[in-house]
């Protein structure tokens, strides 16, 4: 059993102590305790060994649980977080979604008074969450300056019924001179042109589709989808370079999906459109990415011929304990079902959140219950996925 040091930040003597009481009867923990935020944070410092969770309640006097998880993301704390409140349900959730907001990661929420029950399930949650590699961080300077080599990481996505990988997302990371890999704010980073994004999109998708080549020779017939910046589409030739790309690596265009955020979209509407139907009629999969979170995404699933509809993580893990997220979760895949589109439920980290999207009718699931991103020979250790599978792979 793997051992952990948590930190309870909460002003309820008696709350703390039967905490304590609770994490020690789990396992051999270090458990350290804190009267209010501001102590918690100083805890933090000088912790040994260090905290690696952080049970939070949000009503403390001096400094409040919402105000500590912004603190913690100043800090880039990277430990697992479990919000602890007698609020009501609704303000427990907005406080879990805030700190995934945040980058966070918030693995659990619990209302008082504390079950014993309950707390040793998420104490389970914690474990899958620390086993996660979280994604390597890097100041602004120097996402913005480091020179390196992209690599393509690739993130399965799994066919619930038998564990089959029926595609991977491409995800890149940048390889720098000491060796250490950069995630993709040093990628795509603010200084970035929108000129430039083009090559750089032609780049990914030819490391991308290179890998794809290998796999199909080795008896691995899998669609990857690569993230397109609406931008590159206003490129002159931009397609056309896209169809050699993969004349060149023996693919056909149906084996290649490219996921589209409203991110920056193009001033005209009229030429999105008309590139992406382009896209579309060369044989290409388009996918709608993070849907549920934006505002154009019902005008742009309107407007264009999308094949696929991607449920972003904050619905599909909100939907377990949010009403209105999963009365919205069953209206997508009602409304994709209807217009005969692929589903894709994405960040999938529980088997409650797995079963959830599987009752909702989605059979396709992309998240670290089953894998992270992988590299490139790690994406098939064999033909299916088991949620445990994680543990040991990559």
């Amino acid at each position: 059993m793997t051992t952990h040091h948590f930190l309870i930040v909460d002003d309820d003597p008696i709350f703390a102590a039967v905490a304590e009481s609770v994490i020690r009867s789990a396992g051999p923990h270090h458990t350290s305790v804190a009267s209010d935020g501001q102590e918690g944070l100083d805890h933090l410092t000088v912790a040994d060994p260090p905290v690696d969770v952080v049970l939070l309640d949000l009503n403390m006097p001096k400094l409040d649980g919402l105000a500590y998880l912004r603190e913690l993301a100043a800090m880039r704390y990277r430990g697992a977080i479990i919000i602890s409140s007698g609020e009501s349900t609704g303000i427990i959730e907005a406080a879990r979604q805030m700190g995934r907001m945040l980058n966070l990661t918030v693995c659990g929420a619990l209302k008082k008074p504390l079950r014993r029950e309950a707390f040793l399930a998420e104490l389970a949650n914690c474990e899958a969450c620390l086993r996660r590699s979280p994604e390597p961080m890097q100041s602004a300077a120097e996402s913005e300056s480091a020179p390196g080599r992209i690599v393509p990481y690739f993130q399965p996505q799994v066919a619930v019924a038998d564990g089959r990988p029926v595609g991977l997302e491409t995800l890149v990371r940048l390889q720098i001179a000491d060796g250490r890999l950069l995630g993709p704010p040093a990628v795509f980073h603010a200084g970035i042109k929108d000129s430039d994004l083009p090559q750089l999109t032609l780049t990914i998708a030819d490391l991308a589709m290179a890998e794809a080549a290998r796999w199909s020779a080795e008896g691995y017939e899998r669609r990857i989808s690569i993230n397109l910046d609406a931008r590159t589409l206003d490129a002159a030739g931009f397609q056309a370079d896209l169809l050699q790309l993969v004349a060149r690596h023996g693919l056909q265009p149906g084996s290649v999906v490219f996921e589209l955020t409203e991110t920056a979209l193009p001033k005209s509407l009229t030429g999105l459109v008309e590139q992406l139907t382009r896209m579309r009629m060369a044989g290409f999969g388009l996918s709608l990415d993070d849907y549920g979170t934006g505002t154009a995404n019902y005008s742009l699933l309107r407007l264009c011929p999308f094949s696929e509809l991607k449920i972003d993580k904050s619905i599909v893990q909100s939907a377990v304990a949010d009403r209105v997220a999963r009365l919205f979760l069953h209206s997508a895949v009602a409304m994709a079902t209807d217009l005969g589109m692929e589903l894709v439920a994405e960040g999938v980290e529980t088997r409650e959140q797995l079963r959830m999207v599987e009752d909702a009718g989605i059979k396709v699931v992309q998240g670290f219950l089953y894998s992270p991103a992988l590299r490139a020979d790690l994406a098939f250790p064999n033909g299916t996925w088991t949620p445990e599978q994680m543990r040991t792979t990559g």
